[in-house]
């Protein structure tokens, strides 16, 4: 095959192996972009649920916050007269400051004596504040727009959740309930069906004890505001920022003294809250689902902030925005077995296409070498075979030059009958078909039949053969097919007399091993170059120098005697000597008995 054809061939297996490898990586790279994705989507969806049991534990904890406030009677607040705090409210330090303010006054505390000055600082305080508020209203005023309005963003929070749980079903009977987990349209409707059932359980909470604790009788009710009656509505406690500063509060309907069936206003209960304590109180109930989480107040309008009615993150207990400052880590996508066994496959069979294709090039290169040079070989001996049996038929030889002519006609019709014997012998092999015919014999008496023969091919070229079968060396039993040992050896006799130039011996001799007897061939010619000796065993391979010669032969002869000697349990090398070349045929040693 010519050298250019060779390259298109490579270089087309190269472009599809590249054509391959940009598929399979492009795959892999799709099928890890997916891998990160889904488990971004498993630890969002795992965020999303620590998330939601978080507001769950913070609404619960700021429910009974408010509880413990609204349980407080409304006519406690009502006392014309500063009244100590009773032992039933709670004592947990949240509370600042607890009063009551009339629309048209600033707030007033019932609970503390007048005479205790870090009451009476605190509600200068109170007051300060409510003066600095950028909406032009006084105290009492501001205090029942924060209340009505925080009231009406409370009744504007959906309780039943009908919207988000039909969404978040049909999603799970749509897509299954691991895939919708992921998705973000299923969290997303989650969070809103988990708001409106925490606000739905936190407004029946505070409600029921709003009505217990206005039906429970007090032993000593103090003397009512201002002579009104008991109050009629009581509102519940709302959360609601006011400049910066958390409250509760509530709006109270009482009606004016007995005999007035006339309403006369709405009276704002409230407390002032430690919003840090209070934030961090809520906080504290789950560090152990979101440990870097924070409580933000959300944003105000117009300096006053009732509770958020769309955020799903804002809880719906006190006008808090939980911020949970985690980032969504992923597991880090991994080389899978899919993957590994895939990227494993495809390789194996690019580098099974690549020995294909070279062991087809090769082929193809022993192919187009064996018809090249069993043409050549051909083609000398049928050329003297035609001009020299012209020649005899013609009457043109001398009768003195008819037996050299003879002789010559015998010597090619050797050579192509052993050029023959060889390719067959190779194609038997090659194709699995020659059988072995061992024998264990004498080293000397498998070699004496042969020696006459080698000789004669020695004759030819000019050489002598040196071997002595009579030698107590050769006495060594050896197992060994006969056929075989003497077609490795005249090939290797053969190649001897064509290019031992300058030899004019060579010597067979034994060499006796532990388990292997070695006949040794040698001459003394110009050896095998060192970067020829690698190459020798090959089929159909010449050396350069022979090559350039022109010397006869298709380079066939070592590459089949090597396999004839494996094929019989032995072995054919070649071993460094001081001059020339000598190759070792080793057989199988049989043990003496």
């Amino acid at each position: 095959m010519k050298h250019s054809r060779g390259w298109m061939i490579w270089g087309a297996l190269a472009l599809c192996a590249a054509m391959v490898l940009g598929a399979m990586g492009w795959l892999t790279r799709s099928v890890l972009a997916s891998e990160k994705e889904r488990a971004e989507a498993e630890a969002r969806a795992d965020l999303e649920e620590r998330t939601r049991l978080a507001l769950w534990r913070m609404d619960a904890e700021g429910a009974s916050v408010i509880l413990a406030e609204n349980r407080i009677p409304s006519r406690l607040y009502l006392s014309p007269v500063p009244l100590p705090s009773p032992a039933a409210f709670p004592g947990d330090g949240l509370a600042r400051l607890r009063f009551r303010a009339l629309p048209n006054g600033p707030p007033t505390c019932p609970f503390e004596p007048a005479s205790d000055p870090r009451a009476v600082e605190t509600l200068h305080q109170l007051r300060a504040i409510l003066g600095r508020h950028p909406l032009p209203l006084e105290g009492g005023a501001l205090l029942q727009c924060a209340a009505l309005e925080s009231e009406q963003s409370w009744q504007a929070i959906d309780k039943t959740g009908t919207t988000g749980k039909n969404q978040t079903l049909a999603l799970r009977q749509s897509q299954g309930p691991a895939q919708a987990r992921s998705g973000q349209e299923y969290q997303t409707n989650l969070n809103d069906a988990e708001r409106a059932q925490r606000a739905k359980i936190v407004g029946q909470t505070v409600n029921n004890a709003n009505g217990l604790s206005q039906q429970e009788s007090t032993p000593e009710a103090p003397p009512l505001l201002l002579g009104m009656q008991d109050p009629g509505e009581v509102g519940d406690m709302r959360a609601v920022w006011i400049a910066d500063e958390l409250f509760l509060l509530r709006q109270v309907a009482f009606t004016g003294p007995a005999g007035e069936s006339t309403p006369v206003t709405h009276l704002v209960q409230g407390v002032w809250m430690d919003a840090t304590k209070v934030r961090d109180r809520l906080l504290g109930e789950i560090r152990d689902l979101l440990p870097s989480a924070t409580l933000t107040p959300l944003t105000a309008v117009n300096g006053i902030s009732p509770p958020s009615v769309e955020d799903p993150l804002a809880l719906v207990s006190f006008p808090f925005r939980l911020e949970r400052n985690e980032r969504i880590h992923g597991e880090a996508p991994f080389f899978g077995t899919p993957l590994m066994i895939g990227w494993i496959a495809v390789l194996c069979a690019l580098a099974a296409a690549a020995v294909m294709v070279r062991g087809i090039l090769r082929l193809s290169e022993r192919r187009a070498s064996f018809v090249s040079a069993v043409t050549h070989e051909l083609r000398t001996p049928l050329t003297t075979f035609q001009l020299y049996s012209d020649m005899l038929q013609s009457g043109a030889v001398k009768e003195e030059k008819r037996g050299e002519y003879f002789r010559t006609l015998h010597r090619e019709a050797a050579r192509l009958s052993h050029l023959v014997e060889n390719v067959l012998a190779f194609s038997g092999i090659e194709k699995g078909s020659a059988r072995a015919a061992p024998a264990t014999l004498p080293a000397g008496d498998l070699v004496r039949p042969m020696l006459e023969r080698f000789a004669e091919r020695l004759q030819e070229a000019g050489m002598t053969l040196s071997c002595d079968p009579a030698d107590p060396a050769w006495q060594v039993a050896v197992k060994a097919d006969r056929a075989a040992v003497e077609h490795v050896l005249f090939n290797l006799i053969d190649n001897a007399a064509k290019y031992a130039t300058g030899s004019t011996k060579v010597e067979i001799t034994p060499d006796p091993g532990r388990d292997r007897f070695s006949i040794l061939v040698r001459d003394h010619g110009p050896g095998i170059p060192p970067a020829e000796r690698k190459r020798v065993f090959r089929a159909f391979h010449k050396s350069a120098a022979a090559a350039a010669e022109s010397r006869p032969g298709v380079g066939l002869g070592l590459a089949l005697s090597r396999r004839l000697a494996r094929a019989g349990g032995g072995e054919l090398e070649l071993r460094e000597v001081p001059d020339g070349t000598c190759f070792a045929l080793s057989l199988p040693r049989i043990p003496a008995a």
